[in-house]
C-alpha cells in the first residue's frame, strides 16, 4: 500500500469551509481513481490541515498527487498559503481495523 500525506497551511478560520469543499469535490474525485483505498483529513493545529490518502500502488498514489494539485489550484487555492508539503511512501506497516 502507498500513502500520500499532504500538509496544507491555510488562511486563518477557513478550515471548516475548506473541509466542506474537499468532502463535496475532492473526495469523489479520489474515489474514482484506480487503487484508491481511503482518505482522511485531519485538523493539524492552528491553520494546518493534513490529508492522508491511501492507494494500492506507487503509480496510483503519484497520479493522485497530480490530480490533487490540479484540484487545489482550481478549487481552494484562495484558502491555502501556497501548495502543500507532500510526502509519498510505501506503507511498511498497515494494520486494518479489528473486526468484532
Amino acid at each position: 500500500m502507498f500513502i500520500v500525506i499532504r500538509k496544507y497551511k491555510v488562511q486563518r478560520g477557513t478550515g471548516p469551509g475548506l473541509a466542506e469543499r474537499v468532502q463535496q469535490g475532492f473526495v469523489p474525485l479520489m474515489r474514482q481513481m484506480r487503487g484508491f483505498r481511503g482518505y482522511h483529513l485531519l485538523d493539524g493545529g492552528p491553520d494546518i490541515l493534513v490529508s492522508v490518502t491511501m492507494f494500492d500502488k506507487a503509480e496510483e498514489a503519484l497520479a493522485s498527487s497530480e490530480a490533487a494539485a490540479d484540484w487545489v489550484r482550481d478549487n481552494v487555492l484562495e484558502f491555502t498559503k501556497g501548495m502543500p508539503e507532500v510526502t509519498v511512501g510505501n506503507a511498511l506497516i498497515s494494520e486494518p481495523e479489528a473486526q468484532e
